[in-house]
């Protein structure tokens, strides 16, 4: 998978926020930062389709990252810290919505995952920016440690997975390109070295939250989807 089809996936699914955000009201600002993402597309959907949960969960979460930014205006290097990550996280959902839909021969619902995933993705960066401002996030403990250092296998291992995958006899839907591929797998490396190394590996609570969103893929290496 090369870099601009990558980008391709980045987009599409910002086109379908965008047609679907035309069709229905902008985003509700003000109640996604009162209720939860499942009471704001309830709240907000009107005809419901894949497009408009789609994009009541990308809103949700748009809104949420603006509220975020806001309560960060007196830290501005955990703000920038905050936003680089949310990138990072996000650009491995994609890359893991197609590598999937790869192994799948294909499918909308890889791209629907992506926005899906953002709901979910928000709510542990906020946990992880207020940990990351509280002293709660700086406790140091054996569980902590044991944690990062099980996430960092768990991440290893799943990029093995991915660098072993090649589809079966049996899996002729599969449209397969070794070489984009390996670019995607090359890229999706790359990204979590980026977030590790800002994340360091100190056995705190703010460190291991950073490491459970890394390993919470929308979808596995490998098997069932």
């Amino acid at each position: 998978m090369t870099l601009l089809r990558r980008s391709v996936l980045l987009s599409l699914f910002l086109t379908l926020a965008s047609g679907a955000a035309r069709a229905q009201a902008p985003a509700n600002c003000a109640l996604a930062n009162a209720v939860d993402s499942g009471t704001y597309a309830t709240l907000t959907i009107s005809a419901w389709s894949e497009v408009d949960q789609d994009n009541a969960s990308y809103n949700w979460a748009e809104c949420r990252a603006a509220a975020l930014r806001r309560t960060l205006t007196g830290n501005p290097k955990l703000s920038a810290r905050i936003d680089t990550l949310r990138r990072q996280y996000r650009e491995m959902r994609a890359i893991e919505s197609e590598l999937a839909g790869t192994r799948a021969g294909g499918g909308t619902l890889y791209a629907h995952a992506v926005p899906r995933s953002y709901a979910f993705l928000e709510e542990q960066i906020g946990s992880l920016a207020a940990l990351a401002r509280s002293s709660l996030g700086g406790q140091t403990g054996t569980l902590y440690a044991r944690q990062v250092t099980q996430a960092r296998a768990d991440h290893a291992a799943y990029i093995a997975a991915l660098r072993r995958y090649r589809p079966g006899a049996d899996e002729d839907y599969v449209r397969f390109d070794p070489a984009d591929w390996k670019a995607s797998v090359d890229r999706y490396e790359a990204l979590g070295k980026a977030i590790m190394g800002t994340l360091g590996t100190r056995g705190d609570a703010a460190t291991a939250t950073g490491y459970a969103i890394l390993n919470s893929p929308v979808f596995s290496a490998d098997g069932e989807f």
